[in-house]
């Protein structure tokens, strides 16, 4: 493995009773921005707490460069973690918070002033080295705590929520900042975030969870082409999650209505329950019917713009629903409005069938 590499092998941790993460597996590249996504106590940040030593494993190790670090204190691991609050010190400067931890170890005085200066230069923060953090905007707080967590040299950081205080505009431009600076220096970065967009704008790999369990670990492209599980497709958001019967023609919806699946060696036997997910860019719609459109049209209930799509929601008389991200150039053409009928379409290749989640242990 590279430098900086980290693999969880077999990790749980429970409070009590409560199962808070369920036998994690995970190696994570050296050198790679990692994403953790995932809902409100899914176990993303415990899981982060845990690879930095702020939480004792209750089972399992955590490996960094194929070394054991389970029983290690957060200071003898090789790893830094900026928190959510970023937690500066009111009393010191940016420079003095940068080099607090040189401080403590016992540097000269010249020396980790110098070297704090360069990592306030790296995150273009050098002219603000005399401020305190109340004279700091949300953003530029962030990049001096993040200078403070790179100052020792770390092989891996530890980004618990970074972003999500900014505004959306500043969240953009610090997205960018950050990604720079781990190209730039070439460390692992781990990040855990709720936000598909912003695991997707940095990540080279993301790791789902939900339920304290890893529903799913791919580059960000695979996880949207091809959610492995219901949730996921869900979280993500842009699919639809259809359920219906398998049958040697297709996905049955309904009595009137049976969708062509994809070939696959590995269909499972007929009359089972199974869900496929469907991207809401990859639907066509139309007033009128078109060849490959479904034979049973629907109808319109909502119409909302939204810039470069529009978000069509159509429901038929058989239950089927389906959301609809149609461009707005096709829109303009041939408008649709709540209450019209429309015909939809796709490619049978567009239907990903889904699997069930593994079972928490």
């Amino acid at each position: 493995m590279n430098k900086g590499s980290v693999e969880l092998v077999g990790v749980v941790k429970r409070y009590g009773d409560n199962l808070a993460v369920s036998e994690i597996n995970l190696a994570i590249a050296g050198g790679s921005y990692c994403c953790l996504l995932g809902p409100s106590g899914c176990g993303k940040s415990t899981t982060l707490r845990m690879i930095a030593g702020h939480e004792a494993v209750s089972e399992g190790d955590i490996l960094l460069n194929n070394r054991n670090v389970t029983d290690l204190p957060p200071r003898k691991r090789g790893t830094a973690m900026m928190f959510q609050n970023y937690a500066l010190f009111p009393h010191l400067s940016s420079l003095d918070n940068v080099a607090f931890s040189l401080k403590i170890a016992g540097v000269d005085k010249a020396r980790r002033r110098a070297r704090a200066l360069e990592m306030l230069q790296l995150v273009n923060m050098e002219s603000y080295a005399d401020a305190f953090p109340e004279q700091l905007s949300g953003g530029q707080q962030q990049r001096v705590a993040l200078a403070r967590a790179l100052i020792n040299q770390p092989e891996v950081i530890l980004l618990d929520e970074p972003l999500s205080a900014l505004d959306p505009f500043l969240r953009t431009r610090m997205r960018a900042e950050l990604k720079r600076i781990q190209q730039q220096l070439g460390i692992t970065f781990i990040h855990v975030t709720h936000s598909q967009e912003e695991a997707f704008a940095l990540a080279d790999s993301v790791v789902v969870m939900n339920n304290g369990s890893i529903e799913q670990i791919d580059n960000p492209q695979g996880i949207f082409r091809t959610p492995r599980t219901a949730f996921v497709a869900g979280f993500i958001g842009g699919h639809n999650i259809l359920e219906g019967r398998l049958t040697a023609d297709g996905l049955q919806i309904s009595d009137d209505r049976t969708l062509t699946l994809p070939a696959s060696p590995h269909a499972p036997a007929n009359i089972e329950q199974v869900q496929v997910s469907l991207r809401c860019d990859h639907i066509r719609v139309s007033p009128s019917p078109f060849d490959a459109a479904q034979p049973l049209p629907l109808q319109v209930e909502s119409v909302e713009y939204q810039g470069s799509y529009v978000h069509v929601r159509t429901r038929a008389e058989d239950g089927l629903q389906l959301s609809i991200h149609q461009p707005d150039t096709e829109y303009l053409q041939a408008p649709l409005h709540p209450g019209d009928q429309a015909y939809v379409g796709w490619r049978p290749d567009d239907l990903n069938p889904l699997q069930q989640p593994g079972p928490r242990v």
